[in-house]
């Protein structure tokens, strides 16, 4: 018999796990605090806050030595749901073993099929909330990707038959699209896991090993891949638009918006700053000639700080930013983030799915953006109000 969890149940106000019996006595431990010891392989825990991630160890000890761990990483119901962002308050469970990690979520409404990833490869099609991966190495780190899709009819958000029914029109009046596109869900869901070798260290090895996190950086980016892009407002004497004419690049110089935002804990008052920046807009008439340039204001770009408590700080970042040569939807984003001093993070947005989107975060003082998410853009048109939204959420577990 392996020493995995053999189940994990959430209610209202309680969280319960069961793992197997495999002998010797237990210790659980949550967050660093001791909560548990004894001989029966079960635990409840009743003290929590809705939605917030809890981390778990469970230890096996034979003979006064922790031979085997297991660690676990879930929250529990909220008890309100983000309406316009379906994935913020789903629970996420992540069980990592020296034989396994298994991942479980909450299900979304109507989504009846989710794709798994894993450090950028496909791995499996799944009708449940649930993968198991038993093909690990202890020594790797692991990125789990889960993607899933779902017609707008079926969203929670408010005025979605509307919404809906003008996106069908959009997708049938745009032959560049198509209606089941523009009337499409999109859900992301990302899951950065740490070496097990290291996370199923002894729980006294760990809180002497944890270094804090002083700084964490955030960067958000907008922008167009190609040199050209077509005016879909065809009324328009501006027929083209310069585009920014590069692929992902973190520190790429071209770009329609970029936000920095910057979290110090290790200076007084643990400040966070916030800078951002609008690009240039160029216009051209049918031959490609120049016409006109101008800079949209960056006013529709705000950032409200949230702090949870000591070392636990995070924002609401809201973003819609316009063209200021021409008549077009704007630019449209949302995301909320928390970043904890211990290292963790948990991140969640959407955005309309154009132009090119792209997400990265730095941890520490080094210099290496992690890319969190990279999205194509499905053209200028799909900034359209009328369109379904691709919502994301992105978090670790080391």
């Amino acid at each position: 018999m392996l020493f995995e969890i053999k189940s994990v149940k959430h209610e209202h106000d309680l969280i319960s796990f069961i793992w197997n019996d495999v002998g010797g006595f237990y210790n659980v431990y949550k967050d660093g605090k001791h909560l548990y010891e004894g001989s029966v392989p079960e635990f409840q825990d009743g003290d929590f806050k809705h939605g917030k991630l809890y981390h778990y160890i469970i230890e096996r000890v034979e003979n006064n030595q922790v031979v085997d761990v297991i660690a676990m990483q879930t929250s529990a119901f909220a008890e309100e749901k983000n309406v316009e962002n379906p994935l913020q308050s789903l629970v996420m469970t992540t069980i990592v073993a020296r034989t396994q990690i298994a991942l479980s979520w909450e299900e979304i409404k109507d989504v009846t099929e989710y794709e798994i990833y894993r450090n950028g490869e496909f791995m499996a099609k799944v009708d449940t909330n649930r993968f198991i991966d038993r093909d690990i190495d202890v020594d790797q780190s692991y990125v789990y990707t889960i993607r899933s899709r779902r017609p707008l009819k079926k969203s929670e958000e408010l005025l979605t038959s509307v919404k809906s029914a003008v996106s069908n029109l959009f997708g049938m009046l745009n032959p560049a699209t198509s209606t089941s596109e523009s009337a499409v869900e999109t859900f992301t869901t990302i899951k950065s896991i740490g070496k097990p070798s290291e996370m199923l260290r002894p729980i006294n090895e760990r809180e002497r090993e944890i270094d804090n996190v002083d700084r964490w950086k955030f960067r958000y980016t907008t922008f167009l891949k190609d040199q050209w892009i077509r005016n879909p407002n065809l009324l328009s004497p501006n027929h083209y638009f310069k585009g920014d004419g590069r692929g992902y690049d973190p520190n790429g110089e071209g770009f329609r918006t970029r936000v920095d935002i910057e979290l110090a804990y290790d200076e007084s008052g643990e400040p966070m700053t916030f800078s951002k920046e609008v690009g240039p807009t160029i216009a051209y008439d049918h031959l490609k000639r120049f016409r006109e340039k101008a800079r949209a204001s960056a006013d529709g770009i705000t950032l409200k700080r949230t702090d949870h408590k000591k070392g636990e700080s995070g924002f609401l970042l809201e973003h819609s930013v316009g063209n200021p040569l021409t008549t077009a939807p704007k630019i449209d984003y949302e995301v909320n983030a928390v970043f904890r001093r211990h290292g963790t993070f948990d991140m969640s947005g959407f955005f309309d799915p154009s132009p090119h989107h792209e997400i990265y975060l730095m941890k520490g003082r080094g210099e290496a953006w992690q890319p969190i998410l990279q999205v194509e853009s499905r053209g200028l048109a799909f900034m359209s109000e009328a369109i379904a939204y691709h919502y994301w959420r992105c978090s670790n577990f080391e």
